[in-house]
């Protein structure tokens, strides 16, 4: 056998090996499991948003979504019986109530930058997302949030006004969680 026809056979055994090795290792006839849903990231944002559509886009707020969206150490009434709905739903029930300009436009809200954020001395690790918020017609304000994982829901932990000291930060989220504790 001429040697130029040995390195071409010898080349395509290779390549076929190969190709044999590489459709072992495929998923194809995988034991793994394959991820299915959506991503962490769309998951945190749906809650981010729909936590803060419940708070800040309806009047009055959303008490019962805004409740079951928060954790329990997170809602206003932990201390006196322990973060229940009930409790939480009473405490939120009248946010915004006093609102009565139907006339304004619409809040969009748009949540971005979600990341994993560090342990603060008073919130554990998790996930946070930037929440930018905006009516025609007026100023944009943004809000920081921490959402921790319970069971198979991302719920909010901490929500903080981002304020004037990080305006000009485009992404202020571990910042602002890690700064007001």
């Amino acid at each position: 056998m001429n040697p130029r026809i040995r390195r071409t056979a010898g080349a395509a055994l290779t390549v076929t090996a190969l190709t044999a090795l590489a459709a072992c290792s495929s998923d194809a006839g995988s034991d793994k499991p394959k991820a299915h849903g959506p991503s962490t990231t769309k998951l945190v944002s749906k809650s981010a948003h729909d936590y803060m559509h419940a708070w800040m886009a309806v009047a009055p707020a959303d008490a019962e979504t805004m409740c079951s969206l928060q954790t329990k150490a997170a809602r206003p009434n932990f201390d006196e019986d322990g973060g229940t709905l009930a409790g939480c739903i009473k405490e939120r029930k009248d946010i915004g109530a006093e609102d009565d300009n139907t006339g304004r436009a619409p809040l969009n809200i748009k949540i971005s930058d979600v990341q994993n954020v560090a342990a603060s001395p008073s919130h554990p690790a998790g996930k946070g997302a930037l929440a930018t918020m905006h009516r025609a017609g007026e100023d944009q304000f943004r809000y920081a949030l921490r959402l921790v994982k319970e069971g198979d829901k991302w719920l909010i932990e901490q929500a903080n006004d981002v304020g004037t000291r990080f305006s000009h930060t485009a992404d202020p989220v571990a910042a602002v969680l890690a700064d007001r504790g």
